[in-house]
């Protein structure tokens, strides 16, 4: 197609000069008097608009100027509002029967007596009123005929998806893959094939078996564990009274005849520095033991030690 004239500005006075001026390369391609316009059978916008919902916002085409010079906002991703569901399962089909509007939108009192208005503002009432009941019909009849549409197009859908996996399952081996499948001679394949065990059943049970007696063994030395804390439990330090009792009677006289000492710490021995505990947790300790521990044998040890200072007792785990 011949290409088109440049459109005027529709601002101001730029509008009002391109109004008058026509440029060059307009004028040089415009096309010879006589010659013929070829036409397009490209459908147009329109015919090809797919179907657009009410709640869409472009359910209402706006008409644009070719040339406008407004300016846009950006479009902001989001998703529109779910509509509200109209016809519920457990309503089927009540609001399209013949009854419903009436009883929805009743009629004044009046209005069923059969009175007329009583002025010129009542009339316009009930006009309007009658107006909204028409409205409502209508409205509820269309969604319903979309509904019933949707639904059958929905169902369709399924079935169809259904009927092809169902065919793509029961469908026959390709050509190319059976063509391209490697070759196993008979006897190689009795030779070579991976024979099932005919003891898995019995090892199966054995299995089961063995896994179910650890599991009762984890199961007892955790009742023995915590049967052991309870009774550790009467020992525990809970309160501030307790402690600075526990503490008089290690720190005075008739405790340091009870432990044979003049100090405590030669009967408890000396408490671990700080030092000694970030060596021994490292991995790095001057004792052979502790420096050969693992790292899951130092966390089970640094998790027992922490349990024990905030219970106040010694745990047999």
């Amino acid at each position: 197609m011949p290409p088109q004239m440049p459109k005027p500005s529709i601002c101001g006075i730029q509008a009002a000069i391109s109004a008058c001026r026509i440029s060059s390369t307009a004028a040089v391609a415009a096309p010879a008097r006589g010659s013929r316009r070829a036409f397009s059978t490209t459908p147009t916008t329109l015919a090809r608009r797919p179907p657009v919902p009410p709640e869409s916002p472009k359910y209402i085409i706006v008409p644009e100027p070719l040339q406008s010079s407004e300016v846009k906002l950006p479009p902001i991703r989001g998703h529109l509002p779910v509509p509200r569901t109209v016809f519920r399962r457990r309503e089927g089909k009540t609001k399209v029967t013949p009854g419903y509007v009436e009883a929805a939108t009743p009629q004044s009192a009046a209005e069923l007596a059969g009175r007329p208005p009583k002025s010129a503002e009542d009339a316009r009432h009930r006009l309007d009123a009658a107006s909204r009941r028409a409205a409502l019909a209508a409205g509820l009849q269309g969604l319903w005929s979309r509904k019933k549409k949707t639904d059958a197009n929905r169902e369709r859908a399924a079935k169809k998806r259904a009927a092809d996996n169902l065919k793509a399952a029961n469908a026959p081996e390709r050509l190319d893959d059976v063509l391209t499948r490697s070759t196993v001679r008979a006897d190689t394949a009795e030779n070579f094939a991976v024979q099932l065990d005919p003891n898995r059943f019995v090892a199966a049970n054995a299995a089961r078996q063995r896994h179910q007696h650890i599991v009762r063994a984890k199961a007892e030395a955790r009742a023995d564990a915590l049967a052991q804390l309870y009774v550790e439990a009467k020992n525990f330090i809970v309160d501030e009274a307790a402690l600075e009792a526990r503490v008089n009677a290690l720190f005075s006289e008739a405790g340091r005849s009870m432990f044979g000492s003049q100090n405590i710490w030669h009967t408890e021995g000396v408490p671990i520095s700080v030092r000694q505990l970030q060596s021994k947790m490292a991995g790095d300790s001057d004792n052979f033991i502790d420096a050969h521990k693992t790292p899951q044998e130092r966390t089970a040890t640094r998790q027992k030690s922490v349990a024990e200072e905030l219970t106040g007792g010694k745990l047999n785990l």
